[in-house]
């Protein structure tokens, strides 16, 4: 397929994508995975065939693997969701602002008594979406390190979070 011929169905394939990943996460976040589906595209561009149903086809499939693994990934670490707890599903009320300036205040300060290690590590794999090994090139240290120094910074984390709320 030609550049051209995927600018044309650009549009057409942002607007499936979004709503297949709509099905499954908010809309902020589809907007997010359809931008990813249509970078995956475009990367592949060369090798895809000029045929429409085919290209909403990978459009589809792509959507939902990518707002999957984004579930997943939540569901993994539901303490690290307190990365984005300003949430766009609840509305904003003082209750929910309150709620999300105690969350901010708890978690910050867990992640300062964090060793500088574990900080580092749980930045790079939950903010930076690093994979173990690009973690463990930069740490110069081994996967299974990275993995250990990991469970250990989720763990602690917990442990520190309870005792503030408690």
């Amino acid at each position: 397929m030609i550049r051209q011929r995927f600018i044309f169905w650009a549009t057409e394939l942002r607007q499936t994508a979004v709503g297949v990943a709509s099905a499954f996460v908010d809309d902020e976040e589809a907007e997010d995975v359809a931008q990813e589906v249509l970078l995956r595209m475009w990367e592949k561009v060369v090798k895809l065939e000029d045929d429409e149903s085919r290209l909403k086809a990978f459009a589809v499939v792509t959507a939902r693997n990518l707002s999957q693994n984004r579930l997943r990934q939540k569901r993994r670490h539901p303490l690290l969701r307190l990365l984005s707890w300003h949430d766009s599903e609840h509305e904003d009320s003082p209750q929910r602002n309150l709620e999300a300036s105690e969350a901010d205040a708890a978690f910050a300060t867990a992640m300062k008594r964090l060793p500088y290690n574990w900080r580092r590590v749980l930045e790079m794999r939950n903010v930076e979406e690093m994979s173990f090994a690009e973690i463990a090139a930069v740490m110069g240290t081994t996967e299974s390190s990275v993995r250990g120094q990991l469970s250990k910074a989720r763990k602690r984390m917990v442990e520190l979070i309870n005792k503030q709320i408690l």
